[in-house]
């Protein structure tokens, strides 16, 4: 022992260690790991090798020696294991009935030097697993003995460094039963308080990962959810680092998808509520500290965090339903609804005069009200609850008065929006001047975009003409739309032509308060030509706010996508995928569609003849977009795409006899428009019961439906009537004309219809 110190203190001096870094030589190293006597028991053999490890631990501290150390000539890990296999010949069995006071101590320095060697330190980790696993069981055992509790603190605190960000360590201690064994010794009632903030760091880094999660259920989460309340009425929140640490491993484990289903089921939420309806007293507890002591940016009670993890498991779409529906117990779930609505609308507490404390406890309530809003804003999602929240419909519009706050804003107008799925509730809402207070809200937050962007489908939803029949929009929300149609970002622009459709659908006089509107026309007119950059992108945090589906997006996706695969069914698959390699991605095209499809609105009605300047702008500006209609894969488009070519013709035919190969443009339409038909012809011969297949069939007869109408209108209203015409005749020969509708004609499966009305033009044509 005296030997040992001796050479302790002698390599201390210049020549083995760099006194300003602590780094000690390899030669130290080598020197000292030699001394390890791993095939003694006697005690001053094992009080040596204690106070061997116990050095080595202390250089380990040193970031620089921990790579001397592991990989040192002399292999301090296999001289471990073999002093390991020497003490414990039967493992845990040696342990428990022989292992002496000394061997224990011998021991904790051991876990002490391993925890060190891989404390943030990846390589050293595969190192030891890779050259000496077994030493992982050695360790389990220390962990799982109960006689010797300093050494269940060195061996936690081993596992957590072991363990840390280290998938197969995790699933290496798991497969030992360490996961079990901590939640048994975290829960029991002798833990002393040491070897309890070991094992939960441990526990905390070990669950990390599915894999090591799968034997956890909730009788184990609420065994740690008590230990977790005794942790708080004790201590409090604020530098306990037991509860914290159990707070960041609960949260782990209620958010695996496997769990998070039974935890719910078993009334796991009325557990969290009841953290934070019991945190004040907790909260009070930082009052013991001085001001000076105290970091600002920490929580001061486990409110927050609870709040959030609260947060997190409402965004579960498939478990929402456990935030209203019946608990296990019968009781009824809204009351979980109306402990967040008190929590979230509960006025600021008062605290004393001279409480310096003060404004810390009201920055924590703060952001557990921040918390709780939201999650009432992901749980207005739901029809079920609908007609619970409509009921007192001002504390949500109250969300967007007064407030500076704009996640606070985003959630009232998230939640409006979605309590907006009836007359009865929009009639109700508007009745709180709902929309002009989001309008103003609007103006006030120009580049906000999740503002904006729920502030237009909430109002979408309060203006829809069957509700709110004879609406004029103000001059505030005129601007908000004609900003957000300038917005380089899809979803927005296509909730501002929303808007213009509702604004238009609900009163006739709308057409000329738009036309006359500074920069809207404009503003559509760039839209439908698509001048406007548009992008899908958003960012991470804009993202989670933007949870107000557009349903129009949405139905014109799915349509898109089953023309989709209508196509792909036509082409060959080895010809598509080169295709697909030689061409871009191509453009979004849904905003443009839906512009246009506005422009229509406009040609169609005759009491803005009147407008003669903003008229003729729409017709010489409409061209391109409705030919971008006509060679859309929607039928029910492409018609209107046609019926806005004959508009634009009855006021200047040049605009389409001025375009390039204008007759192979519409006949390459009509001859898509055959697909329909060849479809039916396939479907209809194919047998079968299928429900879904009868609705397939439904869909494509409405294409050929709609086809029929384009048919007629490109072939009666635009061919037939300009082969009336001897000089737009012969332009049209000159473009092949003839040709074009010959080939078109003896398409297979071309209907009849198509047929008649081709014979009919070159029959005139031939004159």
């Amino acid at each position: 022992m005296e030997e040992i110190q001796k050479l302790i203190n002698e390599l201390g001096g210049a020549q083995y260690k760099d006194k300003d870094t602590e780094h000690y030589s390899e030669e130290a190293v080598e020197l000292l790991i030699k001394k390890i006597d791993n095939k003694s028991k006697d005690k001053t053999v094992i009080e040596s090798n204690t106070l061997i490890y116990k050095t080595l631990a202390d250089w380990s501290k040193v970031e620089d020696n921990r790579e001397t150390i592991i990989r040192s000539p002399s292999n301090v890990i296999e001289k471990t294991l073999q002093l390991f296999e020497f003490l414990l010949p039967n493992g845990v069995e040696t342990l428990n009935t022989e292992t002496t006071v000394e061997q224990s101590e011998l021991f904790s320095m051991i876990c002490r030097l391993v925890g060190n060697l891989t404390y943030e330190n990846t390589p050293n980790r595969e190192f030891i697993f890779d050259k000496t696993p077994s030493i992982l069981k050695y360790i389990s055992n220390f962990v799982s003995q109960t006689k010797y509790q300093p050494l269940q603190r060195t061996s936690c605190a081993a596992v957590a460094n072991l363990s840390s960000e280290t998938d197969f360590i995790q699933l290496e201690f798991f497969k030992l039963g360490v996961v079990s064994t901590l939640i048994d010794l975290i829960c029991r009632e002798n833990t002393t308080d040491e070897v309890n903030q070991m094992a939960i760091k441990a526990f905390n880094n070990l669950v990390d990962n599915e894999k090591t999660q799968v034997d956890i259920h909730f009788k184990e989460i609420h065994r740690l959810l008590g230990q977790l309340k005794k942790s708080l009425n004790k201590e409090g929140y604020y530098e306990n680092s037991f509860a914290n640490d159990l707070v960041s491993s609960l949260s782990t484990l209620s958010l695996n998808k496997d769990l998070q289903k039974e935890i719910l089921k078993e009334g796991f939420l009325n557990d969290l509520i009841e953290l934070i309806e019991e945190s004040n007293v907790h909260r009070e507890m930082i009052n013991n500290f001085e001001d000076d002591d105290i970091e600002k940016d920490k929580d001061i009670s486990i409110a927050p965090s609870t709040s959030e993890l609260i947060f997190k498991l409402a965004d579960n779409d498939d478990y929402r339903q456990y935030f209203y529906n019946k608990e296990r117990d019968g009781k009824d779930a809204n009351n979980f609804l109306d402990r967040m609505i008190k929590i979230m609308t509960a006025p600021p507490p008062a605290y004393k005069d001279g409480d310096s404390k003060a404004q810390l406890k009201a920055l924590d309530i703060a952001k557990v009200k921040k918390n709780i809003t939201k999650t009432i804003a992901l749980c207005s999602l739901e029809d079920d609850v609908i007609d619970k929240f409509i009921k007192t419909p001002k504390i949500f519009v109250d969300l967007l008065v007064d407030t500076e706050d704009t996640e606070r804003i985003v959630n009232g107008e998230m939640i409006i929006g979605n309590l907006a799925r009836s007359e009865p509730n929009c009639r109700l809402l508007n009745s709180y001047n709902v929309i002009e207070l989001i309008a103003d809200i609007m103006k006030k937050f120009p580049n906000f975009q999740p503002i904006q962007h729920l502030g237009l489908s909430s109002i979408r939803n309060l203006t829809l003409p069957t509700i709110n029949k004879g609406f004029k929009p103000s001059s505030t929300l005129m601007e908000d739309v004609v900003f957000n149609s300038k917005v380089h970002n899809q979803v927005i622009q296509f909730a501002a032509l929303s808007l213009i459709k509702n604004f238009i659908g609900s009163d006739q006089s709308n057409f000329k308060l738009f036309l006359e509107f500074p920069n809207a026309l404009q503003s559509l007119l760039d839209l439908a030509n698509g001048r406007v950059p548009a992008s899908m992108d958003e960012s991470d945090e804009q993202q989670e706010q933007l949870q107000l589906d557009d349903a129009k997006i949405q139905e014109i996706e799915e349509k898109f996508e089953e023309k989709q695969k209508e196509k792909e069914t036509t082409t060959d698959e080895k010809d598509k995928d080169q295709q697909e390699k030689k061409q871009p991605p191509k453009k979004d095209m849904r905003v443009i569609y839906e512009a246009t499809r506005l422009l229509l609105r406009f040609l169609e009605n005759p009491e803005l003849s009147n407008h003669q300047e903003k008229m003729k702008q729409l017709v010489e500006e409409s061209v391109e977009p409705f030919f971008s209609l006509l060679q859309s894969p929607f039928p029910i488009l492409q018609v209107e795409g046609a019926k806005g070519l004959v508009l634009l013709i009855k006021h200047d035919k040049e605009l389409l006899l001025s375009r390039p190969l204008w007759v192979k443009d519409l006949v390459e339409v009509l001859s898509v428009s055959v697909i329909p038909f060849q479809q039916l012809s396939r479907e209809q011969s194919t047998i079968s019961t299928d429900p879904n297949h009868q609705k397939l069939i439904a869909q494509i007869q409405s294409n050929c439906n709609f086809s029929t109408e384009l048919q007629n209108v490109i072939l009666s209203n635009i061919f037939y009537n300009f082969s009336l015409d001897e000089s737009i005749c012969k332009k049209m020969k000159d473009q092949n004309v003839i040709t074009e509708l010959k080939a078109l004609k003896s398409k297979q499966d071309a209907p009849q219809s198509l047929s008649n009305l081709i014979q009919k033009i070159l029959v005139q044509l031939t004159i």
